[in-house]
């Protein structure tokens, strides 16, 4: 269904392609750049870091808290809660129809991306099966913590209407917080550890950093405990906020 619907606007996946090429490029510039005056960081592990980045992002992206909230405003959210299942399960249904077609979207820009970085020798990333795994198993904590998060925000749509500035607040931290404006390395020593005990590096960039090998056993053990408490944590504040916002739904549009 997903698949069906974004199909109709071709012109819009277009502008997506475009849009993607142009935020990889720019961001690789912008802080390869920035690299020059570090000895520790190369013009390699940001050109690399960001093609995985923005790879990893189609797959771990939450769309709930626009699609949600305008489920919700419109009234068309009572239809979800009369079915006969939970209504976070067709919303992650949607969320990987979305997430797989933009990551086929992007893939050939990040063919292309990953053959001119290998003609420059930018190109760091080493097959690790090891690795791998836990890159894998890393994304999955990535989506569910991305999902639950965007699906907490969106019911505060149950009682206020215009959701805009509270979803482009959230949408900015997000960005800062989970590595995509700022990679983390590039910040100093304490605040790289307040991002560290966040939820936000865990939706994005810890998985990016497990590809690029560039954590140590106790970092990724640390990343792992980190990230599952803050998944139980977040499914115990979505509860509460459901209860508490589910009582001031008025079902507009029925």
């Amino acid at each position: 269904m997903s698949f069906s619907k974004e199909f109709v606007y071709k012109k819009q996946l277009l502008g997506w392609i475009i849009a993607d090429t142009v935020k990889v490029t720019t961001l690789c510039f912008v802080w390869s750049a920035a690299s020059v005056s570090r000895e520790d960081i190369s013009t390699g592990y940001v050109v690399s870091y960001y093609l995985l980045l923005m790879l990893v992002s189609k797959l771990t992206t939450d769309y709930t808290i626009e699609s949600g909230v305008r489920d919700m405003v419109t009234g068309k959210f009572s239809n979800l809660l009369t079915k006969p299942f939970n209504y976070l399960i067709e919303y992650v249904g949607k969320d990987i129809g979305n997430n797989l077609l933009r990551f086929m979207l992007f893939l050939p820009a990040f063919i292309v991306g990953v053959i001119f970085a290998s003609l420059n020798n930018w190109w760091i990333y080493d097959f690790n099966p090891l690795y791998l795994l836990l890159f894998l198993l890393s994304a999955i904590i990535a989506f569910l913590i991305s999902f639950i998060l965007g699906n907490t925000v969106s019911l505060v749509a149950l009682r206020i209407k215009q959701m805009d500035s509270i979803r482009i607040f959230f949408y900015n931290t997000s960005a800062i917080l989970s590595g995509e404006v700022i990679p983390i390395v590039f910040l100093p020593l304490l605040v790289q550890k307040i991002f560290n005990v966040l939820p936000f590096r865990y939706t994005l960039s810890f998985p990016v950093e497990i590809l690029l090998g560039k954590l140590d056993p106790v970092s990724i053990l640390y990343g792992f405990v980190v990230s599952i408490l803050w998944l139980l944590i977040l499914f115990i504040i979505y509860k509460f906020t459901y209860r508490y916002f589910i009582k001031y739904y008025e079902a507009e549009g029925i």
